[in-house]
């Protein structure tokens, strides 16, 4: 599972053709599945189309692609989510806090 994007996409795809909306869930664990792929720019390019099709990502989804970024090293690109959860409204949570400690900020 998420250790297989291309399963993962070619489910997602299956769900569209099948009438199936993805949700804030669905979008989520596409995201979870570049993340622990190495796979961040697809991670981001999901969330992109989340946005783009007005699915509202929530702290997790957040959480999961600071957590991509984190994961290769691109600290800029993870503080620029942080940054757009915050612009967004939404409090962090435990799993925040502990990327957050990995950035070395404080919330």
């Amino acid at each position: 599972r998420s250790n297989q994007p291309d399963k993962a996409v070619e489910v997602f795809q299956l769900m569209q053709q099948q009438g199936i909306r993805p949700n804030e869930v669905t979008y989520t664990s596409m995201i979870n599945a570049f993340a622990r792929s190495n796979q961040p720019d697809k991670a981001m390019e999901m969330f992109q189309l989340m946005q783009q099709r007005k699915a509202r990502p929530g702290i997790i989804t957040f959480n999961t692609l600071m957590s991509a970024f984190l994961g290769v090293g691109q600290r800029d690109r993870a503080l620029a989510v942080w940054a757009s959860m915050r612009a967004a409204g939404l409090k962090p949570n435990p799993s925040t806090f502990r990327l957050l400690k990995q950035l070395g900020v404080a919330a």
